[in-house]
């Protein structure tokens, strides 16, 4: 077995012996099914003893530690530096230490020890990337041709015109007429499922105040709140299906710069859940981190230029979404971070 499937193996299942046959199992964690699944078939441990698996493990820690100690001593390097530094690296070496910090087997604890006591220096990291110009004029351009078809589509547009009085239904088969336009676009399969804010709740353990988003995407398929739909603007149906795509599409697209592909790809994510959990969301600097992940910056700033184009092509103007004040501070910074940056790269 090579080093990145062990890691990987030790980073996204669980464990255990079966002290009955000696036989080991993993149970792989939400989301990384597929992944486990690929080892345990490519490596043929669908039936491997205890011993065995020690015998692999003896021959795949030594690197595993040399890996943790080259990790470390970066990490201390980037924590030595101060926030001008930082914002100075040139974006080869933020992706490089984004990759580095938010590593597969980085802990809950370990996560939360770094950024409660290295917040500044997170954000003087993240708010300096800048996508090339290049980049976002590509993005544009396919977004042009996603936005001339939907001003053509008169049953997405009479919808938009009328969302406030739409059953939930009708608001739903927008949202499908929306995705299947991005399919034809975008040359791709697109999922779209629904869900309630109580059943998001009861499936991920959460209690029953906790917040939950208006839309999701997860693993390639997008996911909409329909608590949150009733209530929501009327581009809700066409622009956050847009936003949740440019993630689907971040994960899977061939940018041609592996450098975008990197950053849309390492797992910076992880600060924004130590964010929602540990600061209080009445704070001012909540969602720093997450309106400035690169991902976030990508998706809202598209978002807006679709928005914008759609309202300039058929004067459509976008309502009020009924959403607490903490969320819509947190679209606010959001898209001001996306228009901050997307002004820097020209």
């Amino acid at each position: 077995m090579n080093i990145e499937d062990f890691e990987n193996l030790i980073s996204y299942s669980k464990i255990t012996g079966n002290q009955d046959n000696g036989l080991v199992s993993f149970a792989a964690y939400k989301g990384r099914e597929s992944i486990i699944s690929e080892i345990i078939k490519r490596n043929h441990l669908e039936n491997i003893s205890m011993s065995e698996f020690i015998e692999i493990s003896k021959q795949c820690m030594p690197a595993i530690q040399a890996k943790k100690k080259l990790r470390e001593k970066k990490i201390a390097d980037f924590t030595n530096l101060t926030t001008e530094e930082i914002s100075k690296l040139s974006l080869e070496k933020k992706v490089e230490y984004l990759e580095t910090i938010f590593h597969k087997m980085l802990t809950r604890e370990e996560l939360t020890g770094f950024c409660s006591k290295n917040s500044d220096k997170l954000k003087a990291l993240l708010c300096g990337i800048q996508l090339p110009k290049d980049f976002w004029n590509k993005e544009e351009q396919q977004a042009d041709r996603f936005v001339a078809l939907v001003v053509h589509d008169h049953q997405i547009k009479d919808n938009m015109k009328n969302w406030q009085n739409l059953s939930l239904d009708d608001k739903k088969a927008t949202i499908q007429a929306t995705a299947k336009v991005l399919e034809y676009v975008y040359k791709t399969s697109l999922e779209i499922g629904f869900y309630t804010a109580d059943e998001y709740r009861k499936e991920n353990n959460l209690d029953e105040k906790a917040h939950v988003d208006g839309a999701y995407e997860a693993r390639g398929k997008i996911f909409f709140n329909t608590d949150r739909l009733e209530g929501s603007d009327n581009y809700m149906g066409v622009s956050v299906v847009f936003h949740e795509f440019m993630h689907k599409r971040q994960q899977e697209t061939d940018f041609g710069d592996p450098l975008i592909s990197r950053l849309f790809n390492c797992k910076a994510y992880a600060a924004v859940d130590y964010e929602r959990r540990e600061v209080n969301p009445s704070l001012p600097e909540y969602g720093d981190i997450y309106s400035l992940m690169p991902g976030e910056v990508h998706a809202y700033s598209m978002q807006k230029y679709v928005e914008d184009q759609i309202a300039n092509k058929t004067g459509i103007k976008k309502t009020q979404e009924q959403v607490s004040k903490t969320t819509k501070n947190l679209h606010n910074k959001s898209f001001a971070m996306a228009a901050v940056s997307r002004y820097k790269s020209i």
